[in-house]
């Protein structure tokens, strides 16, 4: 079918989410048009930057660059990282702060901590949802939005790929968060692991609805702050996802 049109929803992950950046190459390369995109967490920081214009590679450089200390803060009753420092950050990059400045539809899932439920911003200001996305409890405050109180999107809904049925033709769903059966051996790891489960749980009507899951396996190997490792996060997703997408036809 002729201008069939393509969904892309990519899940939160924290490191794991550098990924997206080589399954979003490989879309480059093959010329596969997507129509409309959908992200929580890092996967809504990338999504917009793609959604923006930004090709893959430069993703890559502009968030290998950052030094998470430059987003600390001291005051821990608003948290460890500060909400305005990644405002200002995310700023220089979107200077309109509007989704209308972005090529394509993109759709940012939060979690809102008052209502405890998932809403999805497309439209009206762009950094505040992405700022209140990718707010982790215990690391940040949740964002304040008109009467939202929004944080991490993932805790509800880490593939945020509902909210495209209707708009597109065919799915494509990106998940960093494969599970993992090692034996748990220290506290680090029994916290990640727990919300490896409490992920999967969330995920899996999600995963069903997407016509394409794309889930390299090899990234349950790293972990959620491996964010030195990006550029091996990137490999992982670019290989995998070729191998699916290669000669891709509808």
């Amino acid at each position: 079918m002729e201008n069939k049109r393509i969904g892309l929803s990519l899940s939160g992950g924290g490191a794991r989410a550098f990924a997206h950046l080589g399954v979003l190459k490989v879309l480059e390369e093959q010329k596969i048009e997507i129509s409309c995109i959908s992200g929580t967490s890092m996967g809504a920081i990338i999504g917009a930057f793609w959604a923006k214009g930004y090709p893959s590679e430069e993703i890559l450089q502009i968030l290998k660059k950052i030094r998470f200390r430059k987003f600390l803060q001291w005051n821990w009753s608003k948290g460890i990282l500060s909400s305005q420092k990644i405002y200002n950050f995310l700023k220089q990059y979107f200077p309109e702060n509007s989704f209308k400045s972005l090529k394509m539809p993109l759709y940012v899932s939060c979690t809102d901590m008052k209502e405890s439920k998932t809403v999805c911003f497309s439209s009206g200001k762009l950094i505040e949802p992405l700022v209140g996305s990718i707010s982790v409890p215990g690391l940040m405050m949740p964002f304040n939005l008109k009467h939202y109180q929004l944080a991490d999107g993932g805790m509800l809904e880490n593939l945020p790929s509902g909210v495209l049925k209707g708009k597109c033709d065919y799915l494509i769903g990106v998940h960093s968060n494969p599970a993992n059966k090692k034996n748990i051996k220290t506290l680090r790891q029994s916290l990640e692991k727990a919300f490896l489960i409490t992920i999967a749980n969330n995920t899996h009507h999600s995963k069903e609805i997407c016509d394409l899951l794309i889930e390299p396996p090899k990234l349950s190997h790293y972990r959620f702050s491996d964010f030195k490792k990006a550029t091996q996060l990137y490999e992982e997703g670019y290989l995998y996802s070729k191998k699916l997408l290669n000669n891709f036809v509808l």
